[in-house]
């Protein structure tokens, strides 16, 4: 069994303005390093054996933050953040995008963002890297929205009429989970 703890960075200027990052790389805001500060405070180091992190900026800091030096961090390209494309920097409210970039049966691409398809995958292909060297570890991920709501959705089940957008990752928030 493999223990997860999983944790969105905290925030950066363009989550506390509402828009969409994508693979844009920001550092984390006043209030982000506040929040990840106090999530330090909730995550009982002790119980962590590896923590794993994407290699952008917002989730490094956070993750440095957590662990103050007291785990080693593995910097996985799989963790990285969607590619959203055209749609970086702009509003996250404009919902008609946001649901075509995350209806599997489309798998749509026409923002030049990277397919639902290929992001569900990434998680998948990290996960059973996971399992394959990781069993009976407790281990700690830091990375961003999108690849943990795959994440998620890779251990839970998906089909293609799954509703992708009916759970979202709140920042500078853990969310734990087993594999067995």
């Amino acid at each position: 069994m493999i223990k997860l703890y999983i944790v969105r960075h905290s925030k950066t200027l363009w989550n506390e303005q509402r828009l969409i990052q994508g693979r844009t790389d920001l550092d984390l805001s006043p209030l982000g390093i506040s929040d990840a500060e106090k999530l330090k405070e909730q995550i009982d180091l002790n119980k962590i054996d590896i923590c794993f992190c994407s290699p952008l900026l917002r989730a490094k800091s956070t993750a440095k933050i957590i662990t103050d030096n007291k785990i080693d961090i593995i910097y996985d390209d799989l963790l990285i953040e969607r590619d959203c494309g055209i749609l970086e920097g702009t509003p996250s409210q404009n919902m008609d995008n946001l649901r075509r970039t995350w209806d599997l049966k489309l798998d749509d691409t026409s923002d030049n963002n990277e397919p639902l398809s290929s992001l569900l995958e990434r998680a998948r292909l990290f996960i059973e890297k996971l399992k394959n060297e990781y069993d009976g570890k407790s281990v700690l991920i830091v990375s961003h929205a999108c690849l943990i709501k795959c994440i998620h959705f890779n251990l839970l089940g998906y089909d293609e009429n799954t509703d992708f957008l009916s759970w979202y990752p709140d920042n500078a928030c853990v969310y734990e989970y087993e594999i067995k």
